[in-house]
């Protein structure tokens, strides 16, 4: 069984706007509990979830973290401009 920690940290990310608005995330920094700022360089998306929803973007994604593979969940909130890590599979 899977384990799913919510976590809604606050990350800085950078991505790419295509000219049709369709946002690609690319990789982000955070604070881990330590206080180390972690850089992250996103692998894959595994899904996407843009045109449904008219407050936020959500991005389901892989990318190697503290050495070992892990799926997460990103999302970009339209109007305050903000990205947070919401969800990490452990």
């Amino acid at each position: 069984m899977e384990s799913i920690l919510c976590v809604d940290i606050p990350v800085q990310m950078i991505s790419c706007t295509d000219t049709n608005g369709k946002i690609t995330p690319m990789r982000f920094r955070f604070r881990d509990k330590t206080g180390e700022v972690i850089t992250v360089i996103i692998d894959n998306i595994l899904s996407e979830n843009q045109g449904n929803n008219r407050t936020g973007a959500n991005f389901s994604c892989s990318a190697t973290i503290y050495g070992s593979r892990k799926t997460f969940s990103l999302w970009y909130n339209y109007f305050a401009h903000e990205w947070r890590l919401s969800r990490l599979y452990l």
